[in-house]
Order: structure tokens, then C-alpha cells, then sequence
């Protein structure tokens, strides 16, 4: 069987102006991934990346640990369904109307104007729940419509992984890299798995760590989940999720 390596992108600039940029930690977790790859004697017959800026910087990392030893990588072929949900956006549009909906929602950004320490932890807390109820279809009736919905969001990104299995599935033992995001990986997995639940798809997003390896072995005929959010690379300090 070939195999598919998703890799979530390092830490981004969250709290930031641009978010779509790795932080200095971000960096290092990448660069970890990369000598961790080497080391391991990791070959990668094709590579896509996503086309966000974390997912091309995090992928150079790798490339010039690669490079450093004199192993030359096959080119990148960018992917648009490796593109990241646009939650966050609908989050960020929708929240003042989602407090008077959702009381535990009010409740959360309230502590944040009253202690603005709190803004990371409430932030993670409202954004888990938001995306609850988006994914589940809740928020339909007041949805922007310059965003894609959850449901469409897995399909492009289902399209997007039966195309690369159409690519590759003449070869065997193909290894191909994967670079994107946490919401990406998670609908990867939702597929693989045969979840029907959105809710529970989405909630694997909010677990997928930063740099972190997603397996999955495929042929002609399945696909099959080996490893999810492995981080041996990476130190203790280094554990991120945003």
C-alpha cells in the first residue's frame, strides 16, 4: 500500500494581525520535523502543500533540513483542498449575534472584556463551541454567504484526497506528503473513518497539535488510518495547538 503524510503547519501568530504566519516557536517546530525526517530516512515521492502561508514556510523548514544533507525533494504541487475552513472568519463575523444566542458564549467573551488574560483560553473555549454549532448546521439561518459551510468545506477537501489516490494509486509503495491544516486533517480523518457526525469531525480540530504527522495507507480499493497527531519530534516546551 502507498501512504499519505499529512503534516500540520507549525504554530501561527494567533492573537496576531496576520494569523498566516509562522511564529518563532513555529519555525522551530518545523525544523524539528524536518531533521526528524531525515533522520528517519523519510523519502517523499510527491508533495502538495496547501495555499496558505504557514503551510509553504512550514514546508521550507523541511526543505532545507533536507537540503543541509544534500537530499533533494520532488517540487511542490500547491493544493487548494488543502486549504484551511474559514470558521474563524464566520466565528468573527457572527459573534456579537451568537451572545445573544448562546448564553455560555456571552458568558465567555463577557470574562474576556472584564480580564483581558483571559482572551486565550475563553477565545479556544468560544471558538470549540461556535464551531459546534456551525458544523452541526445551527447557524444556517444567519450563515455569511461569502463562506463556505462545514459540509462543503468535507467535500472539497474529500475531492481533494480521492484525486491525489487517483494520481498515485497505479504505484505502489508511493510515500506523499501532505502539508495543510488542522480542519483539513480532521475531514481527512471524518472520510477515513466514515464519520457522519459533523460536530464530532470538527471537534478533532481543536487536537490536531502543530507540526504534528497524520498516516493514512491507501490502494485502489481503501483507505486506512494508521497514526494520528504524532509528535515524537518534539519536545515538551515545543506542544502546541494553535
Amino acid at each position: 500500500m502507498s501512504r499519505l503524510l499529512y503534516i500540520r503547519h507549525g504554530q501561527a501568530s494567533y492573537g496576531q494581525a496576520n494569523y498566516d504566519q509562522l511564529s518563532p516557536l513555529g519555525y522551530a517546530q518545523a525544523t524539528s520535523l524536518g531533521s526528524y525526517l531525515l533522520r528517519q530516512e523519510q523519502k517523499f515521492d510527491a508533495i502538495y502543500v496547501g495555499p496558505l502561508q504557514r503551510h509553504h514556510q512550514t514546508l521550507e523548514m523541511v526543505q532545507e533540513e533536507y537540503a543541509k544533507a544534500g537530499v533533494e525533494l520532488p517540487p511542490p504541487v500547491e493544493m487548494a483542498e488543502l486549504v484551511e475552513h474559514r470558521g474563524p472568519q464566520v466565528l468573527k463575523e457572527l459573534l456579537p449575534r451568537l451572545r445573544h444566542r448562546d448564553k455560555q458564549i456571552d458568558i465567555w467573551q463577557s470574562e474576556i472584556e472584564a480580564d483581558i488574560t483571559l482572551k486565550v483560553k475563553n477565545g479556544l473555549l468560544i471558538f470549540d463551541r461556535a464551531m459546534a454549532l456551525w458544523a452541526q448546521g445551527e447557524l444556517d439561518d444567519i450563515h455569511p454567504k461569502e463562506y463556505a459551510k462545514w459540509p462543503a468545506f468535507r467535500t472539497m477537501v474529500e475531492q481533494g484526497l480521492e484525486r491525489v489516490i487517483s494520481e498515485h494509486s497505479d504505484q505502489k509503495g508511493q510515500h506523499i506528503g501532505m502539508f495543510t491544516s488542522g480542519g483539513t486533517i480532521a475531514a481527512t480523518i471524518g472520510r477515513t473513518l466514515q464519520m457522519a457526525d459533523h460536530a464530532r469531525v470538527i471537534s478533532l480540530n481543536g487536537i490536531v497539535q502543530n507540526a504534528s504527522m497524520t498516516e493514512i495507507l491507501f490502494s485502489n480499493h481503501r483507505i486506512t488510518l494508521k497514526s494520528f497527531n504524532r509528535v515524537p519530534h518534539l519536545s515538551d516546551d515545543q506542544l502546541t495547538y494553535v
